[in-house]
């Protein structure tokens, strides 16, 4: 008997569908383990609470302390140590061996050619192996083989707290064969070769580790396979490690400013938040560079825009080193950056995230000649220090300047150990606001980047005074206009949205207010009037059942608006996303409709009503990330058969816009 549908339907409605397994590459760490870790392996959190957002250690030991004799013996005692203790508080461990100088010495004495180099760096590394010995090889991949054995033999209570294993080839994880130069040339490893190398080291970790039985396979993290830089190695893990990976990278949350921060983003986030097809993790340090001269100025200054542009590379892993975690038992701030990473590393899909920020920032690129043309502020090149200090005193009202012209021109490893000043102006850095599902429109025509907001940044300065944007009154630019990712609402409505919105309160009797739309229309949420105290200042309030769907000014989903004709300063605007507990119901345009979607037991389709018009599905794990795209589908029906088994949610769009949402599980 057929039903009178109502133009009301509730989302989800589930189907068994028979269909083919394939098998396709996975991410292997869990997004609730992004965050900070303790590379130090330095705090037991049971017994050091104010660490308690630690979600995860390292376990990094030496080859030549596993391995000190030359046998058959190998003590991994310290990694079954920390696996232990990471059970017992809930974390995750890396793991990795050192290779290359870190080697045991009694391989010297048994075949393999040592080598001395002009590196006076390192004096701890006294010699390093022939890499490409035959006999080096030999008792590498040996050590290669008891550590996979060691750690797939792990009780399952332990063996599901590794998170992944580190591949290490050569110099700790920088992956060079020396550090200098070898004093005797002939043992010097030319890039093909140190290639040739590096890939049969791969092959061997591969081997060890992603295959055999699948309940025991290991995640492996590999350095220096860019797909640009380092196009073969990219080419070789993308095809033949099938299990997932990680990549080691994103230094890039050791400053601020550093050169070529765009690049990377551009090449990585793709694969590391809202992928669409490969998911990766990355993971990265943070040493000492905290103690060198740019970090020191202001210490959580340094950390907090750190974190951020670690968060805007994409960074899942954040390996604290123990002196910078104890920095925050004098400087608690600290700790209050650390849990910021924590909360916003794991908002890796729009569809399931629970917060979103908007942190104001203007970065003036060098680079970049559209917005600074060479007619006007000198040639484009990363060496010329003129055209960093002309575009930068067009920008001095606004606080711009450079403190350290010369560190600009040189690379983000300089940077980092050698820069002494803040710089506004950089090579190839980031323009825009540090941002994660949620985007200002048009930030350069709706409000102005301020630097250095109150003046001189010394160790006394808020985090907050480094980067900051402002209504502009003499030029109309009186309201900042924010939208929401399109797929952070597709699954679901909100149920209530909650803003943290941190301003300088600046000037006495300004006004200003926040606003957001529900289905009677535009509503203000905030109105704020300042007392002009120059203090940063945080102001909450939640709202309800607010209208998400780009339908307001410029597209908006809510706006920040200069109410009088005093200029208000923003440092940025965070939101807590609470969702409804079941999915929105939505209008359709159908009467009488009898099987809106069905299942095809025989054959691995799904089919749907003509009456749904739709020109976009979009296929969602029941982890939120996205599967598969079909843009105009045809004969109403798409295939799944290219899809794991599992739980889906199947998005139909019309105009970008969502009409239909059903659930599908295929068995």
């Amino acid at each position: 008997m057929k039903k009178q549908v109502k133009n009301y339907l509730l989302n989800i409605i589930t189907f068994i569908l028979f269909a083919f397994y394939v098998n396709a590459q996975s991410t292997i760490l869990p997004v609730n383990s992004y965050g900070v870790w303790d590379r130090s392996n330095a705090y037991d959190i049971s017994v050091n609470p104010d660490y308690h957002y630690l979600k995860g250690k390292s376990a990094d030991v030496n080859w030549e302390d596993v391995q000190p004799n030359n046998s058959n013996q190998y003590d991994w005692s310290e990694i079954q140590t920390i696996l232990q203790s990471a059970y017992t508080n809930n974390q995750m461990v890396n793991i990795s061996v050192g290779v290359g100088p870190d080697a045991p010495v009694w391989i010297y004495a048994n075949g393999v050619t040592s080598v001395l180099t002009n590196d006076t760096k390192h004096p701890n590394w006294k010699k390093y192996p022939y890499y490409l010995d035959i006999d080096y090889k030999t008792y590498y991949f040996n050590m290669i083989e008891s550590f996979g054995h060691f750690l797939r033999s792990q009780p399952a209570n332990l063996f599901n707290h590794i998170a992944y294993v580190q591949v290490k080839t050569g110099c700790t994880g920088d992956e060079v064969a020396y550090k200098g130069a070898p004093l005797n040339s002939s043992y010097t490893i030319s890039d093909n070769q140190w290639r040739e190398f590096r890939l049969e080291v791969f092959e061997k970790f591969r081997l060890t580790f992603n295959t055999g039985n699948s309940n025991t396979q290991i995640g492996l993290l590999f350095n220096n396979i860019d797909p640009v830089g380092e196009p073969l190695e990219w080419h070789w893990v993308t095809n033949n490690v099938t299990y997932g990976f990680g990549t080691k990278g994103s230094a890039f949350a050791r400053g601020h400013h550093l050169s070529d921060e765009l690049d990377f983003k551009t090449t990585w986030t793709t694969y590391l938040v809202n992928p669409q097809g490969l998911h990766l993790f990355s993971a990265a340090e943070m040493d000492q560079t905290w103690t060198k001269p740019l970090y020191q100025i202001n210490v959580p200054l340094g950390f907090y825009w750190g974190a951020l542009s670690g968060l805007n590379t994409g960074l899942s892993v954040w390996l604290v080193t123990k002196s910078a975690l104890q920095e925050a038992q004098s400087k608690p701030e600290l700790h209050d950056v650390f849990k910021l990473f924590n909360k916003y590393s794991k908002q890796v899909n729009p569809s399931t995230a629970d917060a979103a920020y908007s942190i104001f920032h203007e970065g003036l690129n060098s680079q970049n000649t559209i917005k600074f043309p060479e007619t006007i502020y000198g040639q484009a090149n990363k060496k010329n220090k003129s055209r960093y200090i002309a575009i930068c005193n067009a920008y001095a009202s606004r606080g711009a300047q450079m403190d350290d012209v010369f560190s600009a021109t040189q690379g983000q490893v300089y940077q980092r150990d050698q820069q002494t000043g803040y710089n506004d102006a950089g090579w190839n850095i980031e323009e825009g606001n540090y941002e994660r599902w949620i985007t200002q429109i048009n930030p350069d025509l709706t409000s102005i980047g301020l630097f250095r907001v109150r003046g001189l940044i010394n160790t006394s300065s808020s985090k907050y005074d480094r980067f900051a944007r402002s209504f502009e009154n003499s030029s109309s630019k009186d309201t900042m206009y924010f939208k929401f990712d399109s797929d952070v609402f597709l699954l679901s409505d909100p149920d209530s949205l909650t803003f943290k919105i941190t301003w300088l309160d600046k000037n006495p009797n300004s006004t200003w207010a926040l606003k957001y739309y529900n289905l009677l229309g535009l509503q203000n949420a905030l109105n704020i009037t300042g007392i002009g105290d120059n203090q940063w200042k945080t102001t909450n309030v939640t709202i309800h059942n607010p209208l998400i769907n780009q339908n307001g000014v410029l597209g908006s989903d809510f706006i920040l608006v200069n109410t009088d004709n005093i200029d208000d300063i923003f440092h940025g605007i965070e939101v807590d996303i609470s969702r409804t507990g079941a999915l929105a119901y939505i209008d359709y345009n159908s009467e009488n409709s009898e099987t809106l979607i069905s299942p095809n037991s025989i054959s691995p389709m799904l089919y749907w009503d003509k009456n749904i018009v739709s020109d976009e599905i979009i296929i969602y794990n029941s982890k939120g990330q996205v599967v598969s795209k079909v843009n105009k589908p045809e004969n109403n029906s798409f295939s799944l058969i290219n899809l794991e088994k599992g739980m889906y949610y199947i998005v139909f769009l019309k105009e970008k816009k969502r009409v239909l949402t059903k659930k599908v599980i295929k068995e």
